[in-house]
């Protein structure tokens, strides 16, 4: 009996030693982890209020933009050093920990392979956090730098960028395959625009009758940008397919009246609240491209974001016309009325012209002009133009 209970009560001892044990670890594993990221927390916070003054005193023309970069620069490099001389002592005692933790295991219950290989992970997981503090190759911008501290990231360039979790869009591991999914040679993208709206002739370069504000351009379209060189960016075509809704509004008492083969405007017999005449064509944009966004550097081989910095392009746009449209709302007898008319105003069935764009990112300013006269066989051509913003790829 007396064996017996030595047996037990060594055994007792060697269980209540191995939870001690094992709290112990525990509570030394958790206890770093917090000191390693409350100094990263801190030196991040730090680097994000210095690079928002160095923004400050670029936008006030305190300082150059090479200034400015070399101030972004020398403080992530500053933070960077910091975080590794902080964390470089309690991050080689947490794997010291670790692996004390994984071999007293392995010394306690050999025949324990699952809880070993927890172990196993959680010290390789641990280890790469530790090692994530280092200085990585990561994904950078011509001109420009990228710290990471984990799974965060700082990019320091023309302006700051801070993320957390993500790399420039792409979630995952898998950023070589990511990048080579995201920006291929070929993109597309939806765009809305609109503008004012107007006529002009050699008479005129707008004509009088319109309304400016009430006169515009509507644009909804796809587009897609194929870039034409091999290793640079700036050369890029786009081509597309979009709805588009011209609209004249008119200033007084006016509408449109067709006679014979001439259109022309003439009085409305009663006092109107509004006249407009609309035609909607389906349009072929195409369009050369110059997009000044440096390309994306990631192990050694450059991929091609667009739309990222200033572009520009001049081209052209063939469309055919859906419908016209002519609505004029007016009171009579105390009630107002509408008198909405399809009827082909002698409208050319086809327009072509010259367009121009200049914007940054996704926003460009327009302008359109058709080299086809609105109307057929007028005394006078007035040729369609618009001038506006586009959102969008």
């Amino acid at each position: 009996m007396k064996p017996l209970m030595y047996l037990l009560g060594v055994y007792f001892l060697l269980i209540v030693g191995n939870l001690t044990a094992q709290n112990h670890y525990d509570k030394e594993i958790a206890q770093s982890k917090r000191f390693i990221d409350s100094i990263i927390n801190a030196e991040k916070a730090m680097l994000k209020s210095k690079l928002i003054d160095i923004e400050k005193q670029l936008d006030n023309r305190a300082i150059s933009t090479s200034t400015a970069k070399q101030m972004k620069q020398k403080a992530a490099e500053e933070a960077h050093i910091n975080i590794q001389l902080k964390t470089k002592q309690v991050a080689n005692r947490l794997s010291v920990i670790l692996r004390q933790k994984v071999d007293k295991k392995h010394a306690l219950s050999p025949a324990d392979s699952i809880e070993k290989k927890k172990l196993n992970e959680e010290y390789n997981i641990v280890i790469q956090k530790v090692d994530s503090l280092k200085k990585e190759q990561e994904p950078h911008y011509n001109n420009g730098m990228r710290i990471d501290f984990g799974n965060n990231h700082i990019y320091i360039g023309e302006k700051v960028h801070i993320s957390k979790g993500n790399k420039y869009g792409c979630d995952g591991e898998d950023l070589e395959f990511c990048y080579t999914k995201k920006y291929k040679r070929t993109q597309s993208g939806l765009n809305f625009a609109i503008g004012f709206h107007n006529l002009n002739s050699k008479e005129h370069f707008s004509n009088d009758h319109f309304r400016l504000w009430g006169s515009k351009s509507v644009e909804i379209g796809y587009t897609r940008n194929t870039r034409l060189l091999n290793n640079t960016n700036l050369l890029h075509l786009t081509y597309g397919l979009s709805w588009m809704m011209d609209k004249l509004k008119m200033k007084g008492d006016e509408h449109f009246v067709k006679e014979g083969n001439i259109t022309k405007i003439e009085p409305y017999p009663k006092e109107t609240i509004r006249s407009k005449f609309k035609t909607i064509y389906l349009i072929l944009p195409v369009n050369l491209e110059f997009d000044l966004t440096p390309p994306l550097i990631y192990k050694d081989k450059k991929y091609f974001p667009i739309h990222k910095q200033f572009r520009f392009g001049i081209g052209g746009y063939i469309g055919a016309l859906l419908t016209t449209k002519q609505k004029v709302k007016y009171e009579e007898d105390g009630r107002v009325r509408k008198d909405k008319n399809r009827k082909y105003y002698n409208v050319n069935e086809w327009t072509y012209g010259l367009s121009a764009h200049i914007g940054y990112r996704g926003t460009v300013f327009y302008a359109r002009y058709s080299l086809i006269p609105l109307f057929t066989n007028n005394p006078v051509n007035e040729y369609p133009f618009s001038i506006g913003i586009r959102f969008g790829d």
